[in-house]
């Protein structure tokens, strides 16, 4: 997995035209966001299962919501996503996006059954631990408050699950996704974890953390 800074390019992310350059402090701050969202998840989640969970430093970038899609994986490919209304100061979506094998992980991990009732209450309950941390982190770093609202379990076709997360019909629209590995003992799963704000949202965040620098 490239670090956030070997992702950078300072003309594009992800071979996408961003509307400014994103500067190393920028960035940074994107990384730090990560971190410090993933450490509140850890102790979250390990008072929840009783157990020890390890969540690795996260992987962050700015990116298009189609380079998004196309990176996790075949667009008919069937996924899991847990979806979590916010609001606040900025109108979006969080949603932890788990694959097949990821899904099937994540309920051994958790230890429940795959594809029952208790699994996705219990998915639903990971993906809400992971939206309230990262939402928590970046609170804390840009001043905006935002409150998650109650989650929901969705599983459709990749492309189907991630372009409903679209606000305002734009496939260009900019999100944060935050990429680490969950794993309790040798048990472990990797969901991807994206935050979709309105038009301009993430041109705000990265402008705010630039105030904070």
């Amino acid at each position: 997995m490239q670090s956030l800074l070997e992702q950078r390019d300072h003309a594009s992310v992800d071979g996408i035209r961003m509307p400014h350059t994103y500067t190393d402090a920028e960035l940074d701050a994107l990384a730090a966001l990560a971190n410090i969202g993933s450490s509140t998840a850890t102790t979250a989640m390990s008072s929840l299962l009783g157990s020890t969970v390890a969540v690795s430093a996260p992987s962050a970038r700015a990116t298009a919501l189609t380079s998004a899609i196309e990176r996790a994986g075949p667009a008919e490919m069937i996924v899991t996503t847990v979806l979590v209304p916010v609001r606040g100061d900025l109108e979006a979506r969080a949603l932890m996006v788990l694959k097949p094998q990821a899904e099937t992980a994540a309920c051994k991990l958790i230890g429940v059954e795959h594809d029952s009732d208790l699994g996705r209450s219990a998915l639903v309950e990971l993906g809400n631990i992971l939206a309230a941390s990262y939402l928590g982190a970046l609170s804390t770093l840009t001043g905006l408050s935002l409150e998650p609202a109650p989650p929901e379990c969705v599983r459709d076709m990749l492309r189907a699950a991630l372009s409903s997360a679209l606000l305002d019909d734009d496939s260009d629209a900019q999100v944060i996704a935050l990429e680490s590995t969950l794993s309790v003992a040798v048990e472990e799963c990797s969901p991807t974890f994206l935050f979709v704000p309105t038009r301009g949202g993430v041109a705000e965040i990265f402008e705010r953390l630039r105030a904070t620098a």
